[in-house]
């Protein structure tokens, strides 16, 4: 089963959303329960909170919850069919990754469910956060952090760039630089556009 879904903006109302991502969520979460994990937008991207949580219930899906995950709640995530990563700051993401349980619930969690990154709940899944942070420094205060670990979930060896419509010919040219230098490569995601994977432990 395919069980990842990695998004540039997802269920967002910001940037344009394709109609082929509006009928796969249909598809995955109608009569279904969707956890919305909302660590990475509760300082930045707090109106997608709600807009999310609208676009969901739009589509029919039985029960949508939003919930900011932590070491003492870990195991409601076990409770839904499919959960959504809202975006945001991934540094939000990376410190409950590595200061909780995070990644053993979420493995657990796709041993039946659908999990549905947005953004920083895109970049999450890879293995090394840095990237995100070397190429971005400059741009928006929480990139500019010093955080103790970068270190993601690992559960996809992508590198996921969202928003890629959005950078200007710096940035790009950056992103460019940064492939060249560290011989890697950085998967652009426009607004609208998504990757679907299949993970098995």
């Amino acid at each position: 089963m395919k069980n990842i879904i990695l998004t540039a903006n997802g269920f967002n109302n910001n940037g344009k959303r394709s109609e082929k991502i509006e009928k796969l969520f249909e598809k995955i979460s109608r009569g279904k329960k969707v956890l919305l994990i909302g660590n990475a937008a509760k300082t930045t991207n707090i109106n997608s909170r709600k807009d999310v949580k609208d676009n969901f219930e739009k589509i029919g899906a039985k029960q949508v919850e939003l919930l900011d995950i932590k070491q003492s709640n870990l195991e409601r995530i076990l409770e839904f069919d499919v959960i959504y990563v809202i975006g945001g700051d991934p540094g939000e993401l990376i410190e409950l990754n590595n200061t909780s349980k995070f990644k053993d619930y979420i493995v657990e969690f796709l041993k039946k469910g659908i999990y549905i990154g947005e953004s920083a709940g895109s970049i999450i899944m890879g293995k090394d956060c840095k990237w995100v942070y070397d190429i971005k420094k400059g741009t928006k205060p929480k990139y500019n952090k010093v955080l103790k670990t970068y270190k993601g979930l690992g559960l996809t060896n992508l590198r996921i760039y969202p928003h890629y419509d959005e950078a200007d010919e710096k940035l790009k040219e950056k992103i460019d630089k940064y492939e060249k230098e560290k011989n890697t490569q950085i998967t652009r995601l426009n607004n609208g556009e998504f990757i679907v994977l299949e993970y098995n432990k």
